[in-house]
């Protein structure tokens, strides 16, 4: 399956790697370093020339699956002097100050990567197989290459979440975040979060309310989200990439996703708590208050 010849080729760009490496590699056209390459550093251009060419054919495998994955001209570029010592460059993370077609679609085919990766390796290859027939099954119903994107992070949030126990959901969304590189900044998660996908277009704006949390090692939020681009009237909220970029930017906090409820036409609210002790919920499809 997809999920296993990419995990073959990731392991590869793996092995070349180096952290205090003085190369990189990036799309000649856009100067990004997406998936399998971001945070990635090399010892040498050798290496770094290597990786490319293996980078290459992990997009070239995605494509297999969905030719409209985006294309990049991966080259190997020595690392500039101002980032010598320090953090690496946030690669990977198109964080354009306004919105880019190529950015929503480049992160979601990123995101459906690391998803069928992980799939592979917990075993769950049935699952992948279910995801794709489901996402292929409409994909040619959607002109607009905004709403396919759309279509692919639906389809991955509701068929995992049909598909997979909420302990089984929380290990693949896990294993996925984790191949992001952790965000070097000091910016409030949620804000961070939240932020990034009304960048992508993926909410029009959002309102984060704290609330009074239960007990120590507890914090909630009431979160209202507007123009969520993944909601449907009358179902649980697809909530992968809200909980995807979270547990990468909160590794060691526990999520739990609850009480979804649509205010307006374009307006849902959601309880969003991190705990240390508890189990995960609500990461994949966050249930509706009205169905609890």
């Amino acid at each position: 399956m997809v999920g296993t010849t990419l995990n073959k080729i990731r392991a590869r760009i793996e092995a070349l790697a180096s952290p205090g490496g003085e190369f990189r590699v990036v799309c000649g056209r856009t100067g990004t370093s997406p998936v399998p390459v971001a945070g990635k550093r090399f010892p040498d251009r050798e290496a770094a020339e290597e990786a490319a060419q293996t980078a290459a054919a992990y997009r070239d495998v995605l494509r297999r699956w969905d030719p409209r994955a985006p294309w990049y001209d991966f080259i190997a570029c020595e690392v500039p002097d101002e980032l010598d010592g320090g953090a690496p460059a946030p690669a990977g993370e198109i964080e354009a100050p306004e919105r880019s077609r190529s950015a929503l679609t480049g992160y979601c085919h990123d995101v459906a990567a690391a998803v069928f990766e992980t799939l592979s390796v917990e075993g769950h290859e049935d699952v992948e197989s279910g995801v794709m027939d489901a996402y292929c099954e409409r994909a040619d119903d959607f002109d607009d290459p905004d709403a396919l994107c759309f279509h692919l992070l639906g389809t991955l949030a509701r068929e995992l979440d049909d598909r997979l126990s909420p302990g089984e959901g929380a290990t693949v969304l896990e294993g996925a975040a984790a191949e992001f590189p952790r965000p070097s900044t000091s910016e409030d998660p949620l804000d961070a979060t939240f932020g990034r996908l009304q960048r992508l277009g993926l909410v029009e704006g959002y309102r984060l309310d704290p609330r009074q949390g239960d007990r120590v090692g507890q914090q909630s939020w009431r979160v209202t989200v507007e123009g969520y681009a993944l909601a449907v009237d009358g179902r649980p909220l697809p909530a992968l990439p809200i909980a995807i970029d979270l547990c990468r930017r909160l590794p060691s906090a526990t999520l739990r996703l609850s009480a979804a409820e649509r205010l307006t036409d374009r307006t849902w609210r959601f309880d969003l708590t991190a705990t240390t002790d508890d189990d995960a919920a609500g990461l994949l499809c966050v249930p509706l208050a009205d169905a609890a």
